[in-house]
């Protein structure tokens, strides 16, 4: 069972004060973005917090030099101390000021290093589970918005180093402050060191609340995002101005937005109590510090210098930071990369992956090697049953289906049958619910997914279309061999698609988005050919299990007769699964099964299956007729 979201506002019980949290979240990243820089910058944090303190003492002995210096003149013995004060305060002041921006620039430098490094994780983890059941699970894709977020606004792992690098030297410095003022009045100095902490905390607490605010709403919030993301994107653009969806779309857009975010506005800010309390406590101490200390130094108690130092120190005890930006910054960290890296154990530890979130993960930490040259003999489903997540109805039913080797085999039947789920199963993308997939009698489960998928090409029906250049979309089809332009060039051709990118305008190199300067879009057909090209080339680069999900789908009329005429050229000597409504296509295969409600009803050659006058005739026979019928209107 889920876990609810957590009411909007409502802060669980950290094991650590926020504060510490949002620093060890951020600092247990540096040393795996850069082994030295880490170094350096803690070594100039520490120089750029102790600098001050040593500024605010020189500065009070100087003070308190200069009358005796007066009386003896430069060359006294008091007068030298005086010099040689004044120019160790120079000299502190100048390194204060070079240490501090080049600590800032460690800072900012180390940010971006680890904003990258969780950008890459996330891509990673992303990428982890073998399978994709984890991109429907509702709580991961409400992480992976929260995830997303990084680098967004203040949600930016590399304020909150940047934060570290103003923040954690002022606290040292107002530390080391409250220390000095030991001396002046001991419980006062306790005081000072005992009162920052609580602060520091409750405001933190604060920003963290802050910061955690709407991530209990991620569902609402992303609703908000499509409709946004759908009124300034191109897909719908078309049927957003054919249909007059606009006015539409805008008052859905604000309604869904404001019923996410009016929760969020109603406790985003600290609240007026723990601002009163806490400015309070720094206003009462204040008061007694200078209090104590006007009134010592009046009644004579305090030489010059000595009235200096506390000066000085007051005014370091502070600069205890906790109303500002940064600690904002530091929280908000220590809200979105926990989560962040939350999200990343929990898709290794197996996702949505049933059999891997269930523990069964430990049969591919002993992953079966598949033989050579696999499939040799068969791919086996056996009493294979399959639910997609979240769903009640399941899309394959004990299916039991022997797919030979090196022959072609074609998979039919009406919508929600459950051809593509056992398409998705075969090429390793859900694990079945019960049963399981064999090659060659050696357990799909129990290999590793990369090794049986390299031996798979495949052309899905919704097959992507990447913005990238006609080389690098076909060549994905096996991006170790993507540099082979011969390779291409002969995926291209079986494809049909080798004319269509020498007629590119900047030919192989051309960008398949008019998005980019330079580039192209492609009809339908066209990037059906390209898709098909892809699939092509993988079988060039050694896959031997071909899969094409209605490969003809958006072919015109002399298209599709090409790639029926070449079907058998294509598919020669690999096992290939094809899944089509078109007949035409079908019938070229060497077996013919037939799905319904998820499991295989009838099978056979194309003749046999006509000849036994079930499902698969009917529905070749109506195909027929509309075709016949279709023709006798048209002439």
């Amino acid at each position: 069972m889920s876990e609810q979201p957590r009411p909007a506002g409502r802060l669980p019980r950290p094991h650590l004060p926020p504060a510490l949290t949002g620093i060890l979240a951020v600092l247990r990243l540096l040393p795996r973005v850069n082994r030295v820089q880490p170094w350096l910058f803690a070594l100039g944090v520490v120089a750029v917090a102790m600098l001050p303190i040593a500024i605010a003492v020189t500065t009070g002995l100087l003070v308190g030099s200069i009358p005796a210096a007066v009386d003896g003149g430069t060359d006294s013995p008091a007068g030298r101390i005086t010099l040689g004060l004044l120019a160790a305060v120079a000299a502190l002041v100048v390194a204060l000021r070079v240490l501090t921006p080049v600590t800032e620039a460690l800072a900012r430098n180390l940010g971006r290093q680890v904003e990258l490094h969780l950008r890459q994780r996330l891509i990673a983890a992303v990428n982890k589970p073998a399978g994709i059941a984890h991109l429907e699970d509702p709580e991961v894709l409400a992480q992976l918005r929260i995830a997303r977020g990084l680098g967004v606004d203040t949600n930016r792992p590399d304020l909150a180093v940047e934060g570290l690098a103003r923040i954690l030297p002022k606290w040292v410095q107002a530390l080391g402050s409250a220390a000095i003022l030991l001396t002046f009045h001991w419980w006062l100095g306790l005081a000072w060191l005992a009162i920052w902490p609580v602060v520091v905390f409750w405001m933190q607490r604060e920003y963290v609340r802050v910061g955690q605010v709407g991530y209990g709403l991620s569902d609402a919030l992303r609703r908000a995002e499509y409709l946004r993301d759908l009124a300034i994107t191109p897909p719908a653009a078309k049927e957003i101005r054919i249909w007059g969806m606009l006015d539409w779309l805008t008052g859905r857009f604000e309604t869904a937005w404001r019923s996410a975010i009016e929760p969020v506005w109603q406790v985003r800010r600290p609240r007026p109590g723990v601002l009163t309390a806490t400015s309070g406590a720094v206003l009462v101490i204040n008061v007694i510090s200078y209090g104590l200390l006007a009134y010592a130094a009046t009644r004579g108690d305090l030489s010059l210098a000595a009235v200096a130092v506390y000066t000085q120190a007051l005014a370091g005890a502070n600069l205890y930071a906790v109303f500002d930006d940064h600690n904002a910054y530091l929280s908000y960290a220590a809200v979105s990369v926990p989560k962040m890296l939350e999200l990343d154990r929990r898709l290794a530890a197996g996702g949505g992956d049933r059999r891997l979130a269930a523990g069964e993960g430990d049969r591919r930490s002993a992953a079966q090697p598949l033989p050579d040259g696999a499939p040799r003999q068969v791919v086996r489903f056996d009493a294979v049953r399959f639910t997609y997540p979240g769903a009640e109805r399941e899309a394959l039913r004990g299916l039991d289906l022997d797919i030979t080797a090196g022959r072609s085999l074609a998979v039919v039947g009406a919508n929600g049958a459950g051809k593509t789920s056992l398409v998705k199963l075969l090429c390793g993308l859900y694990e079945p619910t019960a049963g399981r997939i064999t090659v060659d009698g050696v357990d799909l489960a129990t290999t590793e997914p990369d090794a049986w998928r390299a031996r798979i090409a495949v052309l899905f029906q919704d097959f992507a279309r990447y913005h990238l250049s006609a080389a690098d979309n076909i060549g994905l089809g096996a991006p170790y061999a993507a540099g082979d332009r011969d390779l291409l060039r002969a995926a291209a051709e079986s494809a049909g698609a080798f004319d269509l990118v020498e007629s590119l305008p900047y030919g192989w190199d051309t960008v398949l988005s008019r998005e980019y300067t330079g580039g192209v879009d492609l009809s339908g057909g066209q990037w059906q050919r390209i898709a098909l090209a892809r699939a092509m080339f993988a079988v060039r680069a050694g896959a031997r299990v071909l899969v094409l999900d209605e490969p003809t789908a958006a072919l015109d009329v002399r298209a599709e007769a090409e790639l029926y005429d070449r079907f058998l050229e294509l598919t020669e000597g690999l096992t290939t699964i094809l899944v089509s409504h078109r007949f035409s296509t079908v019938r070229r295969a060497d077996r013919i099964v037939v799905l319904a409600d998820g499991a295989v009803v009838e099978a056979g050659s194309h003749g046999q299956l006509l000849a036994a006058g079930g499902r698969y005739a009917e529905m070749f026979t109506l195909q027929a007729a509309r075709f016949v019928e279709g023709s006798t209107t048209h002439a």
